[in-house]
């Protein structure tokens, strides 16, 4: 298996590749608060990854990223503001969580209601 170096770090190709993460966020779009679930593209990925590492090494962590290191780099790529806390415009995101693998990190309450609202539709 061929080996790369990122950062300083050791990683293999299928490493990179096998990793599969989805964004689970609210989403301002048509004046309404809408869940969004999102499956990243390679690039995606690759960009929350290396802002989970940025995220470990921030807390002293000089290891792989914890999921709560995800969580963060998630919310830093996927976090939008166009408009202001009480006046929140089309495209504005809050991520709530993230899967990676197959491990979920999220605020319970909103990953439940989430689901629930799945279950209905």
């Amino acid at each position: 298996m061929e080996r790369a170096t990122r950062e300083g770090r050791s990683f293999t190709l299928h490493m990179m590749i096998s990793m599969f993460i989805s964004v689970f966020a609210l989403r301002f779009e048509g004046g309404v608060w809408k869940d969004w679930e999102h499956a990243c593209t390679f690039a995606e990925t690759e960009a929350v990854s290396d802002s989970a590492n940025a995220k470990a090494l921030e807390h002293g962590r000089i290891r792989e990223p914890l999921f709560i290191d995800y969580l963060e780099g998630a919310r830093y790529i996927f976090d939008v503001a166009f408009g202001t806390i009480n006046s929140p415009r089309d495209g504005d995101t809050k991520v709530y969580g993230v899967l990676v693998g197959g491990m979920v990190i999220a605020e319970y309450q909103e990953l439940q209601r989430h689901f629930a609202l799945k279950l209905t539709a």
